[in-house]
């Protein structure tokens, strides 16, 4: 934040965030502005983006709430999060308005974002109020640069680092990228079949788009396996009779997709049999992207529902610190010859996966899907292994959805709950001990109710509510649907800071037929 020299501010703008668009998908308007003004004092914040100034002006007028930050007039209370009211000895005025007299507004805002030809230009109620010891802040555009100012802030302008060379990627196709996923693993002393097994669900992963639970996770898994946190031997064993219709699961420790291949097909097998089924499991490891088992539930023809509890990285509403894990709640709807519908989520407002990717990549973060240790909004993902956290989704809407899954997944399915279970990246010598809770129904044992007719019903009803149509992602799997081709389009996009801690890029050709 830019201080005046020798004047005490009269406004103080802190970490400001401004965000529009549904949640998790974010667009960030206003990017973490930090800005003061003294009295007597011309401050110009100049965006690129005249939605970007408007929304400012928005929150300083008090028409709009910003995500995060404050606003402090002299020396009274940080207006957090700007209430809908304007703090107290605030004014907004366009130019042309009346300034106000005196210091009865010790401090100015001038709307200068649409500029009016038959108004005064917006320097003349900056010049007025500023005479008269009024600090101002001037909003502009690029367009309509503020000539008079004492300072010019640019807004959503921060300095950005060089890109990071391993922003770059390698591009594979999917046996390709399945062939050298299966390479390490075998290297690393992993049977060929479950090393098949690890590799098709992290392939499957980034084929759909997910890249946070894809290869990009081989070296932190070989890291694992060599310092004893995955045992790639160990077999998973029924500590119920199998058949029973809840049984439970111990995976031993270890490869999660072991126990969770395992878990899915009985479960889904049992469902169809019985017309309900439940596998708990227990001990267990990551078990990659919960939609990976689909198809035992697509095969069988049942409705698969599938909770996972992980290790703290989420903090609740408000707060700052990590004490819940980024559990995930995935609901597979088999549709006939169509593609099935599948809801795979996690309670954070993001995977934390995919703030590790951006880190892979060299990339920024929105700035709604992490906070730091002090529990302040930021854009580097590093923070993530830093101490920091991702926000629950949804507020304490989002935070009982993490409770159920916690209760369910957790306490009954595991005895545990994610404040228990081991970070698999900072304990890498410790299995995980997470747990899993599979479910299935058949939807015969409710007397064969029309599935397919009624989900088109519900995905017509979603794409009505669009006055000028549906946007092309609208529903679920439908993102999915789009990667997919991409895959098969352009190859699937590995960043060469991850394959080359496998070994895949010492020549960009390595893997026969690989690298595009």
């Amino acid at each position: 934040m830019t201080e005046p020299a020798g004047r005490p501010p009269a406004l103080r703008v802190a970490d400001l965030i401004v965000a529009e668009g549904p949640e998790g998908a974010e667009r960030i308007v206003v990017a973490g502005l930090g800005v003061t003004v003294a009295a007597g004092e011309i401050v110009a914040v100049q965006a690129d983006d005249a939605a970007a100034a408007t929304a400012l002006v928005q929150v300083l007028a008090g028409r709009r709430r910003a995500q995060y930050g404050s606003v402090t007039v002299g020396d009274g209370a940080p207006a957090r999060r700007v209430a809908p009211a304007p703090p107290a000895g605030l004014a907004v005025v366009r130019p042309g308005d009346p300034v106000p007299a005196g210091t009865a507004s010790p401090v100015l805002v001038v709307d200068a974002t649409r500029p009016d030809p038959s108004a005064a230009p917006p320097e003349e109620p900056a010049r007025a109020a500023a005479r008269a010891g009024v600090a101002v802040l001037m909003v502009t555009t690029a367009g309509n640069p503020a000539a008079t100012a004492d300072r010019v802030v640019h807004l959503n302008r921060p300095p950005r680092p060089p890109a990071r060379p391993d922003a770059e990627v390698a591009r594979f196709s999917r046996d390709a990228l399945t062939e050298a996923a299966v390479g390490s693993l075998t290297g690393a002393g992993v049977a060929a079949d479950r090393a098949a097994l690890v590799a098709r669900v992290l392939v499957d992963a980034d084929v759909r788009g997910h890249f946070s639970h894809g290869v990009g996770l081989l070296p932190m898994y070989l890291d694992r396996l060599a310092q004893g946190g995955i045992d790639a031997n160990t077999e998973p064993r029924w500590t119920t009779p199998e058949d029973a219709p809840v049984a439970v699961l111990d995976a031993r420790g270890g490869f999660g997709q072991v126990a969770a291949e395992l878990a899915a097909e009985q479960c889904a097998r049992r469902a169809a049999e019985h017309g309900i089924a439940a596998v708990a499991v227990r001990g267990n490891n990551h078990v990659g992207m919960l939609a990976a088992y689909r198809d035992h539930f697509v095969r069988r023809s049942v409705v698969g529902l599938v909770l996972n509890i992980s290790g703290p990285s989420v903090a609740a509403p408000g707060a700052g610190r990590p004490t819940l894990g980024n559990d995930a709640v995935c609901l597979v709807v088999p549709r006939g010859e169509v593609r099935p519908l599948v809801v795979d989520f996690a309670t954070g407002i993001v995977a934390s996966g995919k703030i590790r990717h951006a880190a892979h990549r060299g990339e920024p973060i929105p700035a709604t899907w992490l906070v730091d240790r002090q529990g302040r909004p930021t854009t580097d993902p590093e923070e993530l292994d830093r101490g920091g956290a991702v926000p629950v989704f949804g507020g304490h809407k989002g935070l009982g959805l993490q409770v159920i899954t916690e209760v369910l997944a957790g306490i009954l399915a595991g005895a545990t709950v994610s404040p228990l279970v081991h970070k698999q990246r900072a304990e890498p010598d410790r299995p995980m001990d997470c747990s899993q809770l599979f479910l299935a129904l058949s939807p015969a044992a409710f007397g064969d109710p029309p599935v397919d007719e009624l989900l088109t019903v519900l995905t017509d009803a979603v794409a009505a509510g669009y006055p000028l149509g549906a946007p092309s992602v609208h529903l679920p799997e439908q993102q999915e649907a789009a990667a997919e081709a991409r895959a098969a389009d352009e190859g699937i996009p590995v960043p060469l800071a991850v394959a080359a801690k496998l070994g895949w890029t010492a020549d960009r050709t390595a893997v026969a037929g690989g690298v595009r």
